[in-house]
């Protein structure tokens, strides 16, 4: 167990240094989506939102190679309680719980908000348009990444550029976008992602609240 917990440290550290750019000591969202570790140490999905957000320990929205290397810790010290055929569906449940705590009895559904934003504000740079000076976009390489992380096509039947366009429209339907402007046409609102986030957590917490209580979630040990 000790060799194994030594070679995936190894392994960890190498595939930082593959992916982290020249003057920054963090990984982004996509670069953590393209690290390449042995499903047999590294048993859990990486975009699996509750491992996200329990990796992104303060929750920047940026993943250091300490954060990182917690996390291994983390579920070295949670293997003990689970059988090794259980262990990926009950440290991703961790996470969950972990999120869903954090979300619903701490900062509240803003704080999820929040940090997925900064998620995919730090994946990409955005930009800022002349035509509206109010608003940071996002460009359509680090909604594409949104919509893996979704799993859209899995669950809605959606291809990428159905989803960009739909959220397009709205973004020119409440006024975040200039109709007909083709220098946006690979851009997209921040708010406009935000307000999809919100909702999306919304229908999440509706489903949790009827498995978990809040007088129950609040006396649950992580």
């Amino acid at each position: 167990m000790g060799a194994a917990n030594s070679n995936l440290t190894r392994c960890i550290e190498d595939e930082f240094q593959r992916l982290v750019k020249q003057g920054r000591n963090y990984l982004v969202l996509e670069e953590v989506l393209a690290l390449r570790l042995p499903p047999s140490s590294w048993a859990v999905d990486p975009s699996h939102l509750g491992v996200l957000f329990t990796v992104d320990s303060n929750h920047d929205g940026r993943f250091t190679l300490d954060e990182l290397l917690s996390f291994v810790d983390l579920a070295r010290q949670r293997s003990r309680c689970y059988q090794p055929y259980e262990f990926q569906a009950q440290m991703q449940g961790y996470c969950t719980l972990q999120l869903w705590k954090t979300t619903s009895l701490g900062g509240g559904p803003a704080e999820f908000v929040d940090w997925m934003s900064r998620l995919l504000v730090e994946n990409m740079p955005t930009r800022r348009f002349a035509q509206c000076p109010g608003q940071v976009y996002l460009n359509r390489d680090t909604i594409e990444t949104l919509y893996h992380l979704l799993s859209v096509k899995e669950t809605q039947g959606m291809d990428f550029q159905s989803f960009l366009d739909l959220l397009q429209r709205v973004g020119e339907e409440n006024g975040s976008m200039e109709l007909g402007s083709e220098e946006l046409d690979d851009w997209l609102p921040l708010t406009v992602v935000r307000d999809l986030i919100a909702s999306l957590n919304a229908g999440m917490l509706k489903v949790m609240a009827d498995t978990y209580p809040a007088h129950e979630l609040a006396e649950v040990q992580l």
